[in-house]
Formats: structure tokens, C-alpha cells, sequence
């Protein structure tokens, strides 16, 4: 409030969150959005959000934490991008985020399977655009049969599963997860969701979203500090 702002109290609050030490000032920011900043990392800037702002000489440089964090969060669980097919579950928010991400990350195809075929076919012509090469094939999600019979690694990025909904999975068909190596699940919370277990009883291994929340915090954190975590 204006009242507390103007207070003691109030001051001293605002400065320590915009304070942390030697004179540098970070935001961060709750909700990923379009912000104007001096600068923005490469992935960001094409996904076209941020969620971390460092003060530099020259402004503020946006960041996509979420999206650092799942890559560092899959590659602590040994699963490659480069080169490789991948399953893409869902197409808005951070599944939207994703599929950039799979694309920066050099992912040969990436099946964006999604509900509306329509938004799917948006998004992958919007990723293949930037990166100026057609790694993003939009499907139905009902077409999933229609899927090589190779095993693949699959993000899950829609919110079926998510507490209390924990029964829910966005394909039930156990059939479509003979298709899975390796699952990402960007819930966190359950732990084990619905998902992760029909992959687990199909013979894959699958992981939640906590380490991504982890690593985008600590990759903040760094980010802030200008200094690396061991």
C-alpha cells in the first residue's frame, strides 16, 4: 500500500527485494511475461517471456529460468536433446516454452501432440520459423497412434495430474506409452503422477518437475550473484 511504502518499514522492504548485495539490483518475477529490458537471452527472446531480471550496466537482461532449469533438471537424469525424436505433451504455457526449448536444444523431431490441432499447429509453425527448420510435427492428441514405433523421451506439459486432479492423464490408452523411454513431467506436485506411473508400467522411467523448480531457483540465484553453484 502507499501508506506502507512510505513507512520505515515499508522502505526497508522494498530495498531488500530489490537489493541483495554490492549494489546489484535483481527482480524476479512470479509469473513469466513480456517485459521490456535493455536485453534478453537467446531463449527467452524467442519464447517471448521472462521470469528473472538482472540489473546490468546497461538495464536490466531478461531470463527464462523455468526453461534453463528443466534443461538442466533432464540432463542431471541423463536424457539428450541433440539429435534425437521427442514426444511433446500439450501446447500452452510451459509446454509452449518447451518446445522452443527442444529446438534450441538441436531435438531432430519433436511430435507436439495437443487437443486442438489448431493451437498445436500454430505454435510448431511459430518454433520451426525461429530456428528456421521443421522440427516441430503438430498432431492431434488423438492421433497418437499414428506415432513411429521407435522409443522416445516425452515432456509432459499440460496440467492433467495436477493436484487434487491426481487420477487424470492426458492419454489413458497404456499402448501410447510403449512409446516412451524416458518421461519429463513438469508437475511437481503430486510427486508421482498418473502419467509417471502408466510410463513406469510400460517399462520406462519417468521424473517429476521438482528439480526443474530446484534448478530455475538456483539458476537465478546465480544469475543474481554472477557466480555458480557446485
Amino acid at each position: 500500500s502507499e501508506e506502507m511504502q512510505n513507512s520505515k518499514e515499508g522502505e526497508q522492504l522494498w530495498n531488500n527485494y530489490f537489493q541483495l548485495e554490492k549494489g546489484i539490483y535483481e527482480k524476479l518475477l512470479t509469473n513469466p511475461t513480456e517485459v521490456v529490458t535493455g536485453t534478453v537471452e537467446g531463449l527467452a527472446e524467442k519464447i517471448g517471456a521472462v521470469n528473472t531480471l538482472v540489473r546490468t550496466e546497461n538495464g536490466f537482461r531478461g531470463y527464462n529460468t523455468d526453461m534453463m532449469g528443466l534443461y538442466r533438471a533432464m540432463e542431471e537424469e541423463g536424457i539428450a536433446f541433440e539429435a534425437e525424436d521427442m514426444i511433446l505433451l500439450g501446447a500452452g504455457g510451459a509446454a509452449r516454452a518447451a518446445a522452443f526449448l527442444c529446438a534450441e536444444k538441436g531435438a531432430k523431431r519433436v511430435y507436439l501432440l495437443n487437443r486442438s490441432y489448431e493451437k498445436a499447429a500454430v505454435l510448431a509453425e511459430e518454433v520451426n520459423r525461429a530456428y528456421e527448420r521443421d522440427c516441430i510435427l503438430p498432431m492431434a492428441l488423438s492421433e497418437y497412434e499414428k506415432l513411429p514405433e521407435e522409443k522416445m523421451t516425452a515432456i509432459q506439459g499440460t496440467s492433467a495430474g495436477l493436484y487434487p486432479n491426481t487420477e487424470d492423464a492426458v492419454i489413458l490408452d497404456p499402448a501410447f506409452y510403449q512409446h516412451i523411454s524416458k518421461a519429463y513431467d513438469l508437475i511437481y506436485k503430486p510427486e508421482e503422477t498418473r502419467f509417471m506411473k502408466l510410463v513406469k508400467e510400460a517399462g520406462g522411467e519417468a521424473y517429476c518437475g521438482i528439480r526443474m523448480l530446484l534448478y530455475q531457483g538456483i539458476i537465478a540465484y546465480e544469475l543474481f550473484l554472477d557466480t555458480k553453484v557446485p
